[in-house]
Formats: C-alpha cells, sequence, structure tokens
C-alpha cells in the first residue's frame, strides 16, 4: 500500500497515512483507496527506479506495490516481481492492469502485511515506494524483510517523505535521513546513496520533500574469496 499521493495525512483527506502494517489507524478500510479494477494503476516512480538503469533483469520485490505502477514498469523491463500488499483492492487493480498490458505471467501477487510477510526466494532488487508503517514494531518488521529479501549484492530502493520537511503526518507516519540509514546498515546493508530531495507526487501535479536511501547487499563472502 504505496501512499504516493502526498503527504502523510489522516483518512479523513483521502490520502495514505502510511504503508502495510498501519498499526495507527487499524480500522481505516485501506480497500476504499483502489478501484480493483485497474483503472487506478500510476506510472512508476523514476527516482526510485532508477537503481535498475543498466542491471540484467532478475527477481524483483515491490513491498507495499499499491495498484502496481512500478510493479508493472519492472515487468515491461524484463523482472519477473512480485507485488505484496495489504489491501486486496491494490492487488486486483495490479492484476487488472498486468493482465491487459499481457503482463501476468511475470507478476505473482500476494495480498499481506509487509511487517508479517515472509520472501519465499531472494531477490536481485527490491523495492519500498512510500509504504513502510508507522514508526515502531511493524516498521523495525518492514525493514528486516526488506533487508532479509535481498540476494547477494541485490538492490534496495527505499523512499519515504520525510519527517524534516513536509509538514502534515502524525507524529512516526514519516521518516528521517538518518532513521532508514541506521536501520538498514544495521541489517548489514551497504548505502550506496542516501538523501533528501524534493520529488514529484505520482497521482498529483505537484511535489513534496522525500528521504531517498538506494543500498545493497553484501556479496557473499564465500564467493568472493575464489
Amino acid at each position: 500500500m504505496t501512499h504516493t499521493t502526498g503527504r502523510a495525512r489522516g483518512p479523513q483527506d483521502g490520502d495514505h497515512p502510511h504503508g502495510p502494517g498501519a498499526a495507527s489507524c487499524p480500522d481505516f478500510a485501506w480497500d476504499d483507496l483502489y478501484t480493483g479494477d485497474g483503472s487506478d494503476t500510476p506510472g512508476p516512480d523514476p527516482v526510485l527506479l532508477a537503481p535498475v538503469d543498466g542491471l540484467s533483469p532478475g527477481r524483483a520485490l515491490d513491498l507495499g506495490c499499491g495498484a502496481g505502477g512500478n510493479a508493472l514498469a519492472l515487468a515491461e523491463r524484463g523482472w519477473r516481481v512480485t507485488g505484496v500488499d495489504l489491501a486486496p483492492r491494490a492487488i486486483a487493480s495490479t492484476r487488472a492492469s498486468a493482465c491487459a498490458r499481457g503482463l501476468d505471467d511475470r507478476v505473482e501477487l500476494a495480498v499481506a502485511d509487509s511487517a508479517t510477510w515472509q520472501p519465499e526466494t531472494a531477490y536481485d532488487f527490491a523495492l519500498s515506494s512510500y509504504a513502510l508503517p508507522p514508526r515502531g514494531p511493524a516498521r523495525t518488521a518492514t525493514f528486516a524483510t526488506l533487508a532479509a529479501a535481498l540476494a547477494p549484492g541485490g538492490i534496495l530502493a527505499l523512499g519515504e517523505w520525510d519527517e524534516e520537511a513536509c509538514d502534515g503526518g502524525e507524529p512516526g507516519d514519516l521518516a528521517t535521513l538518518t532513521e532508514l540509514t541506521e536501520a538498514l546498515t544495521g541489517l548489514g546493508l551497504d548505502i550506496v546513496r542516501a538523501e533528501r530531495q524534493v520529488v514529484p507526487r505520482i497521482q498529483h501535479p505537484s511535489e513534496d520533500h522525500a528521504v531517498i536511501v538506494i543500498a545493497r547487499a553484501p556479496h557473499d563472502t564465500l564467493e568472493s574469496a575464489h
């Protein structure tokens, strides 16, 4: 469940306050944000997909995929993609768009919470696009899932709204660059790039402040020794 529609706001405002495992809004009807028919599948996020430019297609994970804009863009580039989201209608929209584009054989989908879902394979690229749960155990578990999902040398692209620059959201809904880099390095990932920047909001013609982290899993030490 990606909250690409803008700053974290309350459900009454119509935007995602945060992503899968949304513990601070347990009664919010996340399905109401989606049509389920693919008409709400957005365009891809060029900032978060930039790390795959020039890479040979492999296996990719979009954790909190929403209506599938990034997942389908990866599939169109030849990647085999797993998309996971808490909202059944988000997954239904992703599936409908995949079928309409002839990509259903490249996309595997699951309705699940990012805080509890566990990968069954290793991924060359993993993505979290403005879909983290609020700060707390669910967010910590989601970080661990993303790190564990990466194959040796695999790349993670993570974007979240900037707590130090955005003027919306409840405490703990957004993120800081320090928080993200410390969490990922603590899980054994190497930080490739970490920056605060202004990015386009995919579903609205405007911009907002984000923190973007690109990280890489270490290569297998036994393999690299040979």
